[in-house]
């Protein structure tokens, strides 16, 4: 049987190294960077030439920001004391929390999106944590 506590809190707290916080901090610059150069070049082009791209131009933003902000989380912490599940719960609470707060809106797409990048993001997650 799992523990409840066991799904969002490590015991003991894992270490890691700088090694693992560098390739998590470059993740996320790139996550951040890839953001950026679509959010300038990919969304006006869709939008001026009127391209049915399946809302991928609408979603960019989520697409790229979940991964960004688990990559820092992991970056910018020494010390990891909640499971990749409960960061990435946080990070999408986060996004549909933005979601509705800030720009005012409930898109379903952009909800989906992030659901679906912290589906992607996990098994980056894993393979990160096994990296020596």
């Amino acid at each position: 049987m799992i523990d409840g506590k066991a799904l969002f809190v490590l015991t003991p707290p894992m270490e890691q190294s700088n090694r693992k916080r560098l390739i998590c901090l470059f993740l996320c610059v790139l996550c951040a960077g890839i953001g950026w150069l679509f959010n300038f070049t990919y969304r006006p082009y869709v939008y001026a030439n009127h391209i049915d791209d399946w809302h991928l131009a609408d979603t960019i933003g989520n697409i790229v920001a979940v991964p960004a902000a688990a990559f820092l989380f992991y970056a910018v912490q020494k010390t990891i004391r909640q499971t990749k599940l409960a960061v990435l719960a946080m990070d999408f609470l986060t996004w549909c929390l933005y979601e509705v707060v800030f720009s005012m809106t409930f898109d379903w797409w952009d909800i989906l999106a992030s659901l679906f990048m912290c589906f992607v993001t996990y098994p980056i997650l894993r393979a990160v944590e096994k990296i020596r």
